[in-house]
This record gives structure tokens, sequence and C-alpha cells, in this order.
């Protein structure tokens, strides 16, 4: 009886397979291809492919559920239903419905999940314990709906902010969590064990603070994100662009140092040498006719001046700003004579009366763009035109949260005022 149960599912998942790859075979090489669609599909299919073995296992861990069959993967999931899944939620969905009406294919999906998770108990491929459905809910809420976000997003190009979210939450799982736990399941370092070890996270964040500054910037100021398909719509020479060419390539490579001391393994050392090759192998002949097309001279220039490698300790080549403040506010003038004796590069420092309304209510930067920054951003915009430590300060100081916080300390500040008009805040 377990034979034919057995055979019977072997035959059904090759058949479920061959229609699958027949069916990706017709939309991907046969039909009329949309490059929006396959973006948005392709990121879908990554985010599930990345999520779903990781929540899974938790579910295997918490008890909600176990796959039975014998040689299990180290992931706990069949791979032919792992690459059924992905398909069933990453591909379908998005193919016929372009990213619409998440609220009801989301409980679709729910309860579709519901009738075939107990067919597949009754012909053994898992056993279901108390709770299950749980299991199911987190699925759904961490697995399928921001995937299918994303694929709306991408497709309707909305949200640079959100789509460069996902981006950093795919990275962040394939790199601290899948890594990790690919080279322990083939025995190339110890268990995992999660301990304190302050100095390697303080070297890891120091190492991956520029690339998250400048996913913020190719957010706020390039219009896109680090992902080709969402490329920047301007050329960045400014904030952390201003003193190194590269810097998520150069936090990448960096940073599976940190990993390497954190887990005593010289393996995770590898991806520093891949990055490495993939920057000067493929990365660099790609990006720089890519450039070179978008922005022309305007690139080679930026790219004469900003090396790629490393960090500028005075960001020489940077764009003009100027940065306003109220002569007649007391903090106003002495934070703007710190600035005139700092010897900024390119920062002009003028005066309210000479601002394109001549009424500004909070101290203004303005970029080489046009587009300005008020209040904290400001100064920090500001801060980014001496030298590196005051850049990352003014980094540091942009970042959405810590932006929020410090924007709320000032609003809460009394400032001696000389007139309703001027407010540092």
């Amino acid at each position: 009886m377990l034979i034919s149960i057995s055979s019977n599912y072997a035959a059904i998942s090759t058949i479920l397979i061959a229609v699958t790859f027949i069916f990706l075979g017709y939309i991907f090489l046969f039909k009329k291809q949309d490059s929006k669609l396959n973006w948005a599909i392709f990121y879908s299919s990554l985010y599930i492919s990345v999520t779903l073995p990781i929540i899974n296992y938790l579910c295997i861990k918490f008890g909600l559920w176990n796959f039975t069959e014998e040689g299990i993967n180290s992931i706990q999931l069949p791979f032919n239903i792992y690459f059924l899944w992905v398909v069933v939620w990453g591909v379908l969905p998005i193919f016929f419905l372009k990213g619409k009406y998440l609220l009801f294919i989301a409980v679709l999906m729910f309860w579709l999940d519901i009738l075939i998770m107990p067919e597949l108990e009754k012909i053994g491929i898992l056993t279901l314990n108390k709770n299950w459905v749980l299991g199911e809910l987190m699925l759904i809420g961490f697995v399928f709906i921001p995937s299918y976000y994303w694929a709306f997003c991408s497709y309707n190009n909305k949200t640079n902010g959100i789509r460069a979210l996902f981006q950093i939450t795919v990275m962040s799982c394939i790199f601290l969590i899948g890594l990790p736990f690919i080279l322990e399941s083939y025995g190339l370092i110890d268990t995992i064990q999660i301990y304190y070890a302050p100095f390697t996270f303080q070297l890891f964040v120091i190492i991956v603070f520029p690339s998250l500054v400048a996913v913020f910037d190719l957010v706020k100021k390039g219009k896109g994100t680090p992902f080709p398909y969402d490329s920047t719509k301007n050329l960045i020479k400014t904030g952390i662009y201003a003193y190194c060419r590269n810097p998520i390539q150069w936090s990448f490579t960096l940073m599976f140092i940190p990993l390497s001391i954190y887990y005593s393994s010289f393996y995770f050392l590898i991806g520093s040498l891949v990055s490495i090759a993939y920057a000067f192998g493929v990365s660099d002949y790609q990006e720089y006719a890519d450039m070179k097309q978008r922005f022309g001279d305007d690139w080679s220039e930026y790219k004469k001046n900003v090396p790629k490698w490393r960090f500028l300790w005075k960001p020489k080549a940077i764009p003009k700003g100027e940065v306003f403040f109220d002569a007649n506010c007391n903090q106003c003038s002495q934070i703007s004579k710190w600035f005139s004796n700092s010897k900024a590069i390119n920062l002009d420092i003028k005066s309210s009366s000479e601002f394109h309304n001549n009424t500004i209510l909070q101290v203004t930067y303005i970029d080489h763009n046009g587009m300005e920054f008020k209040s904290v951003n400001a100064i920090a915009c500001s801060l980014e035109h001496i030298n590196l430590a005051y850049a990352t300060l003014g980094w540091f100081m942009r970042l959405p949260i810590i932006n929020h916080i410090l924007q709320l300390v000032i609003d809460t500040m009394d400032f001696d005022i000389k007139k309703d008009s001027c407010e540092i805040k």
C-alpha cells in the first residue's frame, strides 16, 4: 500500500513538474516578452525562493508540521514541492493578475493551502501537528503577501523606497541566514550558535553602513534602486557618492570578513573573492557602458574624480550646494559662522534674504539638481562638503529612523528666535 502511494506521488509530482516547465518555457521563450512583467515575476520568485525555506524551517522547529520524505534535505522541504510552491506563488498570480487584488489573492492562496496540506498528509508526504494553520498564516504573511506586493510595486513602478527595502531584506536573508546555514549543513562550519560578539557586530555595522546610506541616496536622490531594472534616473555625485564611486560593492566585498571572524571559518572569505571577480569581470563592463550611455560626459568626469574602491578624505569633486540661514536668528548665525570656518568644499553659505522666495522657516540646503533639504537634513547635507568624518556624521543623521528622532528632538527645543519666520527647527 505504501509503495503504491509513493509511486502515485512520484508520478503525479513528475507530471506536475513537466507541465510547469512547459508553462515556463512558453511564457519566457515563445510568448511576446514584457520586461516589466518579467522583472515583477523575478522579484516575486526571488523573495519566495529565499524566505520560503526560512519560514518553513521555523514552522518545523515550532512543531507545526514536518515533511516525512526519506532522506529529506537540509532545508527540511522536498525540492519538488519547493519548486512547485515557488511557481504557484511567485509566477502564476503575477503572470495572470500583475499584482492586482492583493487581499483576494492572499485569501485564495491561504484557502488552497488549507485544502492541499491535509491531502499531502493523507498520502504520507508530511505530518500536520496541532495549530498547523498558524504556520500557514506565517507563510502567507511573511512570504506570499510581501512577494506579491513587491511584484505589484515593480510592475507599476511605484514606491522605490519599499522596493529597495525588499532588496535589502532578500540580500540580508541570503548572506546572514542562508549562507551560514548552507555551510553548516555541509559541515564546513561548526553548528551555528548565536552568541554575543560585540567586536564582530560593530565591525559588520561599520562595513555595511556605507551601503545602507548609498541605497538611501539611490532612492531619494537617484529615483531608483540598487537593482539593474530599477536603475536611477539621476547621476548621484553628492552624499556618499562624492567620496566613493561604488560604496555598495565596497561593503559587499568586505562584509565577509566579520562573518568569517564570527563563525571562525575562512570559507566566508571566498565571498570576498567572488565579489572582486564579479566587479572586475562583469559589473565594470556592464556598468560603465550603461552609465556612459545614460549620463554621457557627466559620468566620465565623475568616474575620473571619484575612486571606486576607496573613500576620499575630502570631496574634491562634490557639486556645488547652497545652504540658507536666517541672519536674524542667533542659533542660525552661529551655525552659519561655524560652516564658514570649516573650509567646506563647494558650499555656498547664504542669507535667507537670498532665498528664491525670500522666506524660509527652516535652514535649507539646495543641491546642484535643485533638490531642497530642510532642517536636520540640510545640516547633514552641508556636513558632507567638509570631510569624511563630518560626512559620516551627516549620513548617520540622514538615515530614516534616526533622522525622524533627531527632528523630533529639534522640534521640542526652545530656540532664541528674534522673529517669527526664523526657526532652525
